[in-house]
């Protein structure tokens, strides 16, 4: 070791014939209220060693200045020996990048740091196909288990597996918004259609995110004004569509007249009460109460969409209906599953006359989904010209926003009482009444 001496203090390089020099020097720091002296190393390592401008750094014994010193000789000759080791055609890729780099004010550790993230995901090479796999499954034994609807899962695998077939095969890391933007235009929907896909493929990618197999949810860089390109203005009302008074009456009517379809309940409690489809599927007559003071339905937490118990007024005029109902046990709809029900009132919409032939002589319906609801969100809230006291009705949280982005339209008071005041027809001052 190569030392030299200054007065009693020592200077020496370490390791030999490196650049590096430690010098030992006197320190003082206060102990006790007084003054205490001690030796210290201080250590210089050159920019020749490091290339990137000199360090210096102090230690407290002869040691750990030594160990320190090595190591950062250590750490140049392994960067040297990389370098080295690089193939000519890397050495020219750093080069021709460098100038770039600088440019942007961007250090080569900042750059690759963020392309790994990218190009070699944390969680896993995926296609947009295989995490869209994943979640289906994972909706699947949700629904088995009974936490999530069978009717919900259904929907939502529809919409994935159609995104998921668009972008079979495509890195879930390469999926570019503008590709997204672009599919869902190409599908030519209705803006509520839009808005749907748009929630289930960005449950998708947050799940995807979550699950470290990409760093970001494109779906967050969707512009306000892109978004109102797919689904128009969502700060407007929506224009729900609702029947009006003489259509209710007519497919009440309609129901009434064909009992062998067993649907005048469901269309009773649907128009007076807002209850969904997929809860009267699964509702049964003994949650309908129309002999207390108060008539209300239940719909229990097992059926309820929120999965939360809640119940219903059945004004007077739905109770007059429910009562020329005679067989009023067991299940309100008589269908074993939703296809069946909808078999069951397409029929019924077809002898209600909603609907038209078309060219070729077959019937088409003109029946817009959820207008029963729609139509009692409406009207209620016209007639009692409270938001929040429809909202608690329809069964939403504690808030109006879902009435009025997507149930509520415009109508007069006149009209809700006109609505509310539906009753079967009468012959002579008795109901009349019919059987099954």
């Amino acid at each position: 070791m190569a030392a030299a001496g200054t007065g009693n203090l020592k200077k020496w390089e370490h390791p030999k014939k490196s650049g590096i020099w430690i010098r030992e020097i006197l320190s003082t720091k206060p102990l006790d209220g007084k003054s205490k002296t001690y030796s210290a190393y201080l250590v210089t390592v050159p920019n020749k060693v490091t290339d990137s401008g000199r360090k210096r750094k102090q230690f407290q014994s002869k040691g750990a200045a030594e160990r320190w010193a090595s190591d950062q000789l250590k750490g140049a000759r392994k960067q040297g020996e990389d370098y080295f080791k690089a193939t000519d055609a890397e050495r020219r890729e750093f080069v021709s990048w460098l100038p770039k780099l600088r440019e942007s004010g961007v250090g080569l550790t900042e750059a690759l740091e963020f392309a790994l993230k990218r190009l070699r995901p944390e969680g896993g090479e995926r296609t947009v196909d295989q995490m869209a796999s994943e979640l289906i499954e994972s909706k699947k034994l949700r629904s088995d288990r009974g936490d999530l609807r069978e009717r919900s899962y259904r929907d939502f695998k529809n919409r994935v597996s159609k995104f998921s077939e668009a972008f079979e095969g495509l890195p879930a890391k390469e999926l570019e918004l503008s590709s997204i933007v672009e599919w869902l235009k190409e599908l030519e929907l209705k803006p509520r259609t839009v808005k749907n896909y748009l929630a289930v493929i960005s449950e998708v990618l947050n799940e995807a995110f979550q699950r470290k197999y990409i760093v970001e949810n494109p779906l967050v860089r969707l512009t306000a004004n892109q978004r109102k390109e797919l689904v128009g203005n969502e700060s407007e009302v929506m224009n729900v569509s609702i029947l009006n008074p003489s259509q209710a009456r007519r497919l009440l009517e309609g129901a009434l007249k064909h009992p062998e379809l067993g649907l005048l309940g469901a269309v009773t409690l649907g128009l007076f009460c807002g209850i969904r489809v997929g809860e009267l599927l699964s509702l049964d007559w003994e949650f309908v109460d129309i002999e207390s003071n108060r008539p209300e339905v239940t719909v229990p937490f097992e059926i309820a969409k929120k999965r939360r118990n809640r119940h219903v007024d059945i004004p007077r005029n739905a109770v007059k209906w429910i009562t020329s109902i005679p067989d009023r046990k067991g299940r309100l709809v008589k269908a074993n599953n939703h296809e069946a029900y909808r078999i069951r009132f397409n029929r019924l919409l077809k002898l209600s006359g909603f609907g038209k032939k078309d060219k070729s002589g077959s019937w088409v319906s003109d029946w817009e989904t959820n207008a029963m609801r729609h139509s009692f969100g409406s009207y209620h809230y016209a007639l009692h010209n409270n938001s929040f006291e429809t909202a608690k009705q329809l069964g939403h949280k504690a808030s109006d926003q879902v009435l009025f982005d997507h149930y509520h339209r415009l109508v007069k008071k006149e009209a809700a009482q006109a609505f509310f005041s539906i009753e079967p027809p009468i012959t002579g001052s008795k109901l009349v009444e019919f059987g099954g």
